[in-house]
């Protein structure tokens, strides 16, 4: 079997008008490319938009295979033109923009989790040669107080807060307790690498597991999927003194399998669509809502993604990536 990262075109099925789901017909795409198979186990996507020529943008994504797996760098024909291994069970990846260096020097992240080690690997992307190299600190474990499945750190999501151009993650992990369930953590530039900054934990789990997190930098929140129970919404700022949950999306009667990706596709500074995988055999759903307010559904799209796990999202190139 082949394992790859489809490319959907966002555009055709926000604007397709029919509804629902329990017994009533979806609405359907068809994929528009897929990438080079990593051959064993991809988890997650993300999208890096390069500064000055977009179509030499890049997509990343994780292989989770213990050994053979690792971080692969495809171009958007879908070629693999870096592999990254040596990595011991890559998760989930994020990708966030113009990290400080200094006061006239800047430079993008890719960040993913590495699970069996209980940290964060951090690389930078070289704009010239459109290639990532690494500059993961010595201090980047995660939940340094747990042990075992506690200490597995598995979702992740960048947040660059507008106020100072901080950037914190968020992680969650592969068990955990059923409050301050994720974790996170200030990214510190120290000699050349970046190490993390314990800031707190947060965030309420009644579910098997999280894994789906993301965070809308503009409007300061962080989403992510509690298991099969739902949405969880809350003030992603570390300084707010609102730290108990602001919204949730009650998915009982929706999902039919596990949901492992979210996603935030902008439409301006404040509206747009929030979207999750429902990660169904041969037939995977994304269901949409609205990225304002309470978060309203819209409606769900059938693929023939086979159970995705990751998914992201941009507007610039009108294509959704999600991970078979």
């Amino acid at each position: 079997m082949s394992y790859y990262i489809t490319l959907f075109f966002i555009c055709i099925y926000i604007c397709l008008g029919q509804d629902l789901i329990n017994n009533r017909v979806l609405p359907f795409i068809e994929a528009s490319i897929a990438t080079e198979s990593v051959g064993t186990d991809p988890d997650d996507p993300a999208i890096w938009i390069h500064p000055n020529q977009p179509e030499l943008s890049l997509i990343i994504g994780t292989d989770k295979k213990t050994g053979t797996g690792g971080l692969y760098v495809f171009n958007l024909d879908g070629k693999i033109i870096q592999h990254i291994d040596n990595i011991d069970r890559p998760n989930n990846v994020d990708v966030e923009y113009g990290f400080k260096i200094n006061e006239t020097y800047f430079i993008d992240l890719v960040v993913f989790t590495e699970r069996l080690q209980s940290r964060l690997r951090i690389f930078s992307i070289n704009i010239n040669i459109r290639q990532l190299y690494e500059i993961t600190g010595r201090n980047t474990n995660v939940f340094i107080d747990s042990i075992g499945k506690a200490a597995a750190p598995m979702g992740l999501a960048l947040y660059k807060r507008p106020s100072d151009k901080k950037f914190y993650a968020i992680v969650s992990r592969k068990s955990g307790p059923n409050y301050n369930y994720l974790g996170q953590y200030e990214l510190i530039w120290n000699q050349g690498l970046v190490d993390l900054k314990f800031i707190r934990y947060f965030g309420d789990c009644r579910g098997r597991e999280i894994e789906s997190i993301v965070v809308d930098d503009q409007l300061g929140h962080v989403y992510y999927c509690d298991g099969s129970y739902g949405i969880r919404k809350y003030n992603v700022d570390p300084s707010t003194n609102q730290t108990e949950q602001i919204g949730f999306i009650n998915t009982t009667n929706l999902w039919q399998g596990d949901s492992e990706g979210l996603a935030i596709y902008t439409t301006s500074d404040r509206n747009g669509y929030l979207i999750t995988t429902d990660q169904i055999s041969r037939g995977t759903i994304f269901h949409i809502f609205e990225r304002q307010g309470t978060n309203s559904y819209i409606k769900s799209i059938k693929t023939r993604a086979d159970r995705t796990d990751g998914i992201e999202v941009t507007k610039i190139f009108f294509f959704m990536i999600g991970v078979l």
